[in-house]
């Protein structure tokens, strides 16, 4: 979603979250910075677009409001906006992190081979607990890994991943004819075929994430379609720049057959043998 910031005064929601500046708009939702007027704390607020299934909403959020882990932005609360009865719109409040995504920090400056295995790393060992809770993010892109800085003197910036308004329970099926969801650049195979998913998606998402980051070069640009299909008879190219065990493994988390792919706790496993190796 492109960044903007704009102010405004908008009702409270659940008379409590009341947004105040819009910093992102996307096509499915536009994301806010808010205040919990109870705790007197900022918030992010995520209000959805008109169009959501409210019931559907109701079912996906009961999955996620358990989510609890270090490497996962947390949701602080939920609703639907009733306001205009004739057209309700779900909305997530989560706790904003302060820093930047991995997109924007890429745009900054190259990543060392350390930090790529480093986020790597924090990102597969929060995608574990999320497979292990029975959810599938489906959206793991740089624009959705958060780099927070804790201010420290002692720490480093560390992986956290957020905006989890698309993810899903490991049981869903998709209907017949429904919308492909989730950043197309970042798309498993088996997301644009637009059949049932496991967890092997968001391996492959976060295989590409971390080519990109030793890369500086999203490995399926273009516009949707096309970049879409790519990958149906492709392999993303896998430059002979980077460490051969780094090549290994990403070639594993993009292998084109889902069960093929390293489990996220196989992944974060084999990134600390890396990390250690190298030092």
């Amino acid at each position: 979603m492109g960044e903007t910031r704009r102010k405004l005064d908008a009702p409270l929601l659940l008379n409590r979250y009341r947004p105040r500046v819009l910093l992102a708009r996307g096509g499915s939702a536009q994301v806010y910075q808010g205040v919990d007027e109870t705790l007197g704390r900022q918030v992010a607020i995520k209000v959805f677009a008109a169009g959501v299934d409210v019931e559907k909403y109701r079912d996906e959020l009961r999955v996620l409001a358990g989510l609890s882990h270090h490497g996962v932005v947390s949701i602080v609360d939920a609703g639907i906006d009733l306001s205009t009865p004739s057209d309700p719109r779900p909305f997530l409040v989560m706790e904003l992190v302060r820093g930047t995504t991995v997109r924007d920090a890429l745009r900054q400056n190259p990543f060392t081979v350390q930090r790529v295995g480093e986020i790597g790393y924090e990102v597969a060992e929060a995608l574990d607990y999320v497979h292990s809770q029975g959810v599938i993010h489906r959206d793991v892109s740089p624009a959705n890994i958060m780099l927070t800085d804790y201010g420290t003197i002692s720490s480093r910036p560390r992986a956290r991943l957020t905006d989890f308004g698309i993810a899903i329970d490991v049981a869903y099926a998709p209907a017949p004819g429904e919308a492909i969801t989730g950043t197309v650049a970042y798309l498993s195979p088996e997301q644009v075929r637009n059949v049932p998913l496991g967890p092997e998606t968001d391996i492959y998402a976060l295989g590409l994430v971390m080519l990109e980051c030793f890369t500086d070069t999203v490995a399926f640009p273009g516009a949707h379609i096309p970049s879409a299909l790519a990958r149906l008879d492709t392999d993303p190219v896998i430059s002979k720049d980077i460490p051969k065990d780094w090549r290994r493994l990403i070639g594993r988390m993009t292998q084109q057959e889902p069960l093929e792919r390293p489990t996220a706790a196989e992944v974060a496993d084999e990134v600390r043998r890396i990390l250690r190796k190298m030092r």
